[in-house]
C-alpha cells in the first residue's frame, strides 16, 4: 500500500526554489556565446576592367565585396590592395588606382586569404607630348618619354640604321623615313633638340645624348664618328636645357652655366677660341643663363637669355644675327668667340635662333623682335632689309612663343590663345597659310587649329595641337612632314600614325 504524505510548507518552498533555479540558470549556469563569424569565402573587385589614359584620366576607385560560403555579403573585413606592375598602375590602401606608365596590370584585393582582382590597361594619350624640327628631319616625344623621328636619315639623325627608303629632294636622293619610327636604345627622354643633321636629347635626370652627323664633333662623344643611335655626351654634367644648331650643340646646367661642343669656326661655342670641340667646353664670361638657343645655316651662332632679361650672342654674324650692331649693311665675317650683349636696350623672356641667319626674342608683354637676315621677310617688320639690331614684328600680336626657322629664313609665333602665325620665305609652304607667297609680316596659319607649341626647321614647320596631335607643313621632299609622302604641303597636315 502506498501512503500519501501531504507536503508541508517547507517542501513547497524547496520545490519552488528548484524550479526558479532551473528556469533562470542562476547559480551554476554559463553566459551564452556569440555566434562564430562566417569566414570570407570569396572576394569580388568592381569594376573588373579599368582603362586609363596616361596623364589624362582621373584615378579610378575600385571596391571589394567579401561574401561567405552562402553568398551573403560580409562587412567590416580588412582588405589588402596590391598591384602586379607598379610601373604601370599604383593602388592606394583604399583601392584608388592611378596609371603611371603605359601597359597592363592586375590589381588584387585580399581578405582572410581570399583574393579578387581587376585588370587595368593604361594607354598613352593620342599624338605626342612635344615636337622638334631639324634641318630636314623631325622628332617627337610620347608622353612616356619615348622618342620617334622621321625625315632625312643618311647620317643617323633619325636614331636608327640608315633607312633603305630613298627620298628625292632638290639636293639629290637621300635615305629617309616618311613616317615616325622609334629611336633605338629604349631611352626615356624629357627633352629633344633637332640640329642640321643631328639630334640630341636629355633624359629625366639631365643626362645628354646625341645621334646623327658628327663630322664636327657635334654629338659631343669625343669622336667625329656618325651615330645611328643615341650616344652619351662625354661629360658628367647634368643639364636642364639643350639645343642643337647646324653643326654644334649647347646646353645649360640648372644653375645657369652654358656648355657647347661641335663646330667652332666662327666662335659659336663661346669658349674664346675658334677650335673645334668634340666634348663640352664652358662658355666664357661668367654669365648666369636661363635659356640657350643654338642656330646657324652652315656656320653657327648661339644666343642666350641671362638673368635680368638681357640677351647675349656669339659666333657667326655675317648677316647681323648676333644683334650687336654690325653685319646689317656690310657682311661681318669676323668670328665672335665670346658672348656680346644684343643692342637696342630691350629685355626679353625668351630667345630663339633657327637653322638660318636670324634670331628672335620675346618680351614680357608678348611682343616679338627679330634681327639678322631678312631677304625674304623673316624679321616680320614689313621689309626685306636685314637688321643688326632687334626690330619689332608687325601686326600687334601678343605672342606666347616665337621660333626662328632656317635656310633663307622664316619665323613662326604662337598667340596666347594658341593661334599660329608665320612669316618670311614660303616657297615650299612653310608659312602654312595655303599659299607659297613670301610674307613680310605675320600671316595666320590656316585650318583653325589651336596649338600648344611650334618649331621651325630649315623649310618646314610643325606644331603640337591642343589635342596632342602633331601637324606639319612646308617642304616634304625628305619625308620630314611625316605624312607618308614627299609632297610639299602649304597647310597643317596630321603626322601619320596618330
Amino acid at each position: 500500500m502506498i501512503t500519501s504524505i501531504a507536503p508541508t510548507r517547507m517542501h513547497r518552498v524547496a520545490v519552488l526554489c528548484a524550479a526558479v533555479v532551473t528556469l533562470s540558470g542562476c547559480s551554476d549556469s554559463k553566459t551564452p556565446q556569440e555566434p562564430t563569424p562566417s569566414p570570407v569565402a570569396s572576394v569580388v573587385v568592381s569594376p573588373t576592367e579599368v582603362s586609363l589614359v596616361l596623364g589624362q584620366t582621373q584615378p579610378q576607385q575600385l571596391t571589394a565585396t567579401m561574401r561567405d560560403q552562402a553568398g551573403n555579403p560580409l562587412v567590416g573585413r580588412a582588405v589588402a590592395w596590391a598591384t602586379s606592375a607598379p610601373a604601370v598602375a599604383t593602388v592606394s590602401s583604399d583601392g584608388m588606382v592611378t596609371g603611371v606608365g603605359a601597359g597592363s596590370a592586375t590589381i588584387n584585393a585580399t581578405s582572410e586569404g581570399k583574393t579578387g582582382s581587376a585588370s587595368v590597361a593604361v594607354s598613352l594619350p593620342p599624338g605626342f607630348a612635344s615636337v622638334v624640327t631639324g634641318g630636314a628631319h623631325t622628332c617627337a616625344l610620347k608622353a612616356n618619354g619615348a622618342a620617334s623621328c622621321w625625315g632625312r636619315g643618311e647620317s643617323g639623325q633619325l636614331g636608327v640604321p640608315v633607312p633603305t627608303t630613298m627620298c628625292t629632294t632638290d639636293g639629290g636622293s637621300f635615305p629617309c623615313s616618311m613616317i615616325p619610327i622609334a629611336v633605338q636604345g629604349g631611352l626615356v627622354f624629357a627633352q629633344l633638340a633637332g640640329g642640321g643633321s643631328h639630334t640630341c636629347g636629355l633624359t629625366s635626370d639631365g643626362t645628354p645624348h646625341c645621334w646623327g652627323s658628327n663630322a664636327n664633333g657635334q654629338l659631343g662623344d669625343n669622336s667625329t664618328t656618325n651615330r645611328d643611335a643615341p650616344v652619351a655626351v662625354a661629360t658628367a654634367l647634368k643639364f636642364s636645357r639643350i639645343d642643337a644648331g647646324a653643326q654644334h650643340t649647347c646646353a645649360l646646367t640648372s644653375d645657369g652655366r652654358a656648355y657647347c661642343w661641335g663646330r667652332n669656326n666662327r666662335g659659336q661655342l663661346g669658349d674664346g677660341t675658334t677650335t673645334l670641340r668634340s666634348a663640352p667646353v664652358a662658355v666664357i664670361g661668367g654669365l648666369t643663363m636661363q635659356r640657350i638657343a643654338a642656330g646657324g645655316l652652315s656656320f653657327g651662332h648661339t644666343c642666350a637669355l641671362v638673368t635680368g632679361g638681357d640677351v647675349y650672342c656669339w659666333g657667326d654674324n655675317e648677316r647681323g644675327q648676333l644683334g650687336i650692331g654690325t653685319g646689317g649693311t656690310v657682311a661681318d665675317l669676323t668670328p665672335h668667340p665670346e658672348p656680346v650683349k644684343v643692342g637696342g636696350g630691350l629685355t626679353f623672356t625668351a630667345v630663339t635662333a633657327g637653322l638660318g641667319r636670324h634670331t628672335c626674342g620675346l618680351t614680357s608683354t608678348g611682343g616679338g623682335y627679330c634681327w639678322g637676315e631678312n631677304a625674304f621677310g623673316a624679321l616680320g617688320d614689313g621689309s626685306f632689309q636685314r637688321s643688326a639690331v632687334p626690330v619689332l614684328v608687325r601686326g600687334g600680336l601678343v605672342l606666347s612663343q616665337l621660333v626662328a626657322g632656317g635656310f633663307i629664313g622664316h619665323t613662326c609665333g604662337l598667340t596666347v590663345g594658341g593661334a599660329a602665325h608665320c612669316w618670311g620665305e614660303n616657297e615650299t609652304g612653310q608659312i602654312g597659310d595655303g599659299s607659297t607667297l613670301d610674307r613680310v609680316e605675320p600671316s595666320a596659319v590656316t585650318g583653325g587649329l589651336s596649338f600648344t607649341s611650334l618649331d621651325a626647321g630649315s623649310r618646314h614647320t610643325c606644331g603640337r595641337a591642343t589635342d596632342g596631335a602633331v601637324y606639319c607643313w612646308g617642304s616634304g621632299g625628305a619625308g620630314q612632314l611625316g605624312i607618308n609622302s614627299t609632297d610639299a604641303i602649304a597647310v597643317p597636315t596630321k603626322v601619320a600614325g596618330q
